[in-house]
């Protein structure tokens, strides 16, 4: 329950001082012990300091490098790739539905801003009515039908003492920037994408020229083996064990082909456009040179760099300041309330001297009983502040493992590109000999089909770490925040 105490200025006559003084005091000890409590309502969360958690070898030990820029996707030295990229920016509906958010949670900051600001307005009213002769209107008005007009300019001001509205306020410019943040990460979740599926799509070209080479490699064996058949020098066996293998090596190009066109479909769709235009998506041609590395002091810088971090950030003090908020509506607040005009029974002397009305007074709201709803709302803010809090320590820890994974992957798979590339040397050694021996008389073709073989599983396998280690590159672009996030929202999000 809330009092409303209204009062206008009035003259004192000298007996009324002692009054007042008592009416005073009478109001202050009504101030003091009507006041709700907010007593035992406090976070209990706390935001995980970075510079104190325990980061492992593989990121403390990591060689350095400088952080991911906008464009970090160049490293690919891929023209379509970035191509793809700038279309999606431009044109995804996901990016347009962050953009609609941003100015949705502005249109709020802008709303809860004008709470803050005196309120003014002007009513005009006229209307023909039978006035009562049993009330205080006189003669000759009593009685008879006539016009009642008015046309007044009301103003009210809420002076906001405990800053309940300006908490509000700054609280719901929090919640805009958190959508300008989720922006950023939309945008690099985006371009994560793209890049993934340009890498995968390389590599499934790639394992289709494999493919079709060791289509090719059994279809020359089957060959020399019906021909060997056909002089007494082998057995419908050894033929048909030949020909068993040939429809496995035939869907693995079809299956191939519709990874292809499954891929393209889902990169014209992540650029903001339809299926047809992945049918111009081209081969890729993709290079990283880049090494595994990370940026120096990592975790305190990590806080303004990955839009997801910024975003939980500016939600904790959203919260905290909702909080705020939800404290002082504990306190008793005064409104200013006004009007200025003219009224009258008749056009006449409306706009007169006569007519002029107005009023200027102080309201006052006393919080007394409400049933605990005060502080029901406060114990809800603090509990939204906890779940924030413990988002933010969770985004973090999140953050932080991400890293250090993709830069084990990075790691671990140039170590097995390195294992490979020796098997892959031996195994085209050995073909080189049995090409040597074919041709000196001293093997058979078939012999140097099987050996191809080999260096074309080798390759294959060189094929999937290569793309492993171009999208652990890739993650962990994204992990360490993309690069989107611009020095402004850097320093305002650190703690």
């Amino acid at each position: 329950m809330s009092l409303p105490f209204t009062s206008t200025l009035t003259v004192l006559s000298p007996r009324q001082p002692r009054q007042v003084a008592r009416s005073a005091v009478w109001l202050l000890a009504l101030l003091l012990n009507g006041c709700l409590s907010s007593q035992g309502i406090a976070p209990v969360s706390q935001p995980l300091l970075q510079d104190q958690l325990a980061l492992g070898k593989t990121i403390s030990e990591a060689p350095v490098m400088a952080w991911p820029t906008e464009h970090w996707w160049h490293v690919y030295g891929d023209a379509q790739l970035n191509r793809l990229i700038e279309k999606s920016l431009h044109d995804h509906p996901d990016l347009k539905k962050a953009t609609a958010r941003i100015a949705l949670a502005t249109a709020m900051a802008e709303q809860s801003h004008a709470a803050t600001l005196p309120n003014i307005g002007g009513k005009v009213s006229s209307s023909r009515e039978r006035f009562t002769e049993l009330s205080f209107i006189p003669k000759p008005w009593a009685g008879r039908f006539n016009w009642n007009n008015q046309a007044t300019v009301d103003m009210s001001y809420n002076l906001d003492l405990w800053k309940q509205q300006k908490s509000a306020w700054l609280a719901a410019l929090d919640e805009a920037r958190v959508a300008d943040a989720e922006m950023q990460q939309v945008k690099i979740e985006l371009t994560a994408a793209i890049v993934k599926n340009e890498i995968q799509l390389a590599a499934e070209y790639q394992w289709r020229d494999l493919a079709q080479d060791e289509l090719d490699d059994l279809r020359h064996e089957i060959a020399i083996a019906q021909k060997a058949l056909a002089a007494g020098l082998n057995t419908q066996l050894a033929l048909s064990r030949l020909e068993a293998r040939l429809p496995a090596a035939q869907n693995k190009l079809v299956l191939i082909d519709l990874h292809l066109t499954l891929l393209k479909n889902q990169m014209a769709a992540l650029s903001g456009e339809g299926p047809g235009a992945g049918e111009s998506i081209t081969r890729p041609a993709l290079h990283l040179s880049a090494s595994a590395g990370l940026p120096d002091r990592l975790p305190a810088n990590l806080v303004g760099r990955r839009p997801d971090m910024v975003a939980a950030r500016w939600r904790v003090e959203a919260a905290q300041k909702h909080i705020q908020s939800a404290k002082a509506a504990f306190y008793p607040n005064i409104n200013l309330l006004g009007y200025v005009g003219f009224q009258g029974l008749a056009f006449a002397s409306l706009f007169s001297s006569a007519g002029l009305v107005g009023n200027l007074g102080p309201a006052m709201t006393l919080p007394l009983f409400d049933g605990g709803r005060r502080r029901a709302n406060l114990s809800a803010e603090t509990a939204l502040y906890d779940m924030a809090v413990e988002d933010y320590n969770a985004t973090l820890l999140k953050a932080l493992e991400r890293i250090s994974s993709q830069l084990s992957v990075m790691q671990t798979v140039e170590a097995e590109m390195t294992n490979t590339r020796q098997a892959l040397d031996k195994s085209e050694q050995t073909h080189r000999l049995a090409l040597k021996n074919y041709r000196a008389g001293l093997s058979n073709r078939v012999e140097s089909l099987q050996t191809n073989l080999l260096v074309l599983q080798q390759k294959n396998v060189l094929v999937e770490q290569e793309a492993a280690r171009l999208e652990a590159y890739a993650a962990l672009m994204l992990a360490l925040g993309g690069g989107v996030m611009e020095e402004a929202h850097a320093t305002q999000a650190r703690p």
